[in-house]
């Protein structure tokens, strides 16, 4: 009797053990708030609204998109590595992004502030942006780009990618009708 009751104990307590953990597991949500004490802001400073106008000025046939987080623009060659890239992405974004009408990112632009980011950080945007193939420019508040600078940062082949383009036509060889004489 000793020894099936200690079992029983052992049984319930284990079973309890296992219930707490479980129940500190799980994220206990919130309860929303009643009053939504918050205010409108705006979305750019002085200096990135000045850079945005720029901006549509330079570069009218494209998209300007901003503080777009890298992970909008990227993503894993390997879905099972979707966690890890967004926790390693997730809270970093650039201050504008150039996009094709078609929404390719074609070129990031990261104002120098007071704030800047760390080492690590710059380190990650630019092996993220480089592996995507899209340009970037870091510039001083006091020393924005001219608009001229802004045409230059986004590739000519891209204006022409803004509609429907007609299939490529196929190399031609000597033998297709170029006979010599």
């Amino acid at each position: 009797p000793w020894i099936v009751a200690l079992v029983v104990l052992m049984i319930a307590l284990v079973g309890a053990v296992a219930w707490r953990v479980r129940r500190e597991r799980k994220p206990h949500a919130m309860p929303l708030p009643t009053e939504w004490s918050l205010a409108p802001r705006p979305v750019f400073s002085t200096d990135e609204r000045r850079v945005y106008r720029q901006l549509r000025e330079a570069l009218p046939h494209h998209i300007v998109l901003s503080k777009l987080p890298l992970v909008r623009f990227c993503q894993p060659n390997d879905p099972q590595d979707v966690r890890f890239w967004y926790e390693l992405l997730g809270s970093i974004h650039v201050t504008f992004a150039i996009c094709s009408a078609n929404g390719r990112v074609l070129a990031a632009i990261d104002l120098d502030t007071d704030r800047g980011n760390s080492r690590r950080v710059l380190q990650i945007k630019q092996s993220v942006l480089g592996a995507c193939r899209v340009r970037y420019l870091r510039c001083p508040v006091d020393h924005l780009p001219s608009v001229a600078e802004l045409q230059l940062l986004v590739p000519q082949s891209a204006a022409s990618s803004r509609g429907p383009q007609p299939a490529p036509s196929r190399p031609r060889s000597r033998d297709d009708g170029l006979r010599e004489g």
